[in-house]
């Protein structure tokens, strides 16, 4: 605890009033939204609740979607990033992409109704003229988390373990988006439950990782005992 009040106790008193306004702002607007929902929650209720100026708000967060994104974009910078090679271990390529994956999962599980608004909102982000910069954070975090994908899809095809004929900015975006969209489904459960959008996700990365040149060694023996046993069946 005393190494993360650090960094804080070198910033002058004005800076540090700054971040205590947007700590409290934040924690606000995240129980206004659980308690009463993102329709029916006011850009007033919140600053009350954070004893902050109405104005004072707005120069944090211009409206509703502002401010639940800042929450989504703070908390979702804590999350790791994909694990370098080098500090692997025996994981395999889908074990590593599986443990990138996981926290996020299991972040999104803790508050289902906030998760439901930001995932609708980043698919509303192209649609928005003006998305405001929370929302383009958003979108540019989810580009760093495409470029780290990138960087270890292309140090797995130096060491040969997927093939080298794609691009692996390609194949960052489509491992991107199979969770994207794996996500937005997984999030229409009532209780969205982390094991559960875990192994939907396995499944399919399984599959795309066959595609792009291997899978991890218990699904490639699984799949050959599958294919043997159908194999048999047709001989009879």
């Amino acid at each position: 605890m005393q190494k993360a009040a650090e960094p804080q106790q070198s910033l002058g008193r004005r800076e540090r009033g700054k971040l205590e306004k947007r700590r409290r702002i934040r924690e606000a607007t995240r129980e206004v939204f659980r308690r009463k929902g993102y329709d029916a929650a006011t850009t007033r209720e919140i600053a009350e609740l954070a004893d902050v100026a109405i104005g004072t708000l707005f120069a944090y967060a211009s409206d509703k979607r502002e401010l639940l994104m800042m929450v989504i974009n703070d908390d979702r910078e804590a999350l790791p990033e994909v694990q370098p090679s080098a500090e692997r271990g025996a994981m395999d390529t889908l074990s590593v992409l599986m443990s990138f994956f996981e926290p996020r999962y299991r972040y999104w599980a803790r508050e289902p109704e906030l998760s439901r608004l930001a995932v609708q909102q980043t698919i509303d982000y192209n649609l928005a003229r003006d998305p405001g910069p929370e929302l383009a954070r958003f979108e540019a975090g989810r580009q760093v988390l495409i470029d780290h994908l990138a960087a270890f899809f292309q140090d797995e095809q130096r060491k040969n373990r997927i093939v080298g004929t794609q691009s692996p900015h390609v194949i960052a975006w489509l491992f991107m988006s199979i969770y994207q969209a794996e996500v937005r489904q997984w999030l229409r459960a009532d209780k969205p439950d982390a094991a559960n959008g875990l192994k939907g996700l396995r499944r399919l990365f399984a599959l795309a990782l066959a595609g792009v040149g291997r899978t991890s060694p218990g699904e490639r023996s699984q799949s050959g005992k599958t294919r043997a046993r159908a194999g048999a069946k047709k001989k009879k």
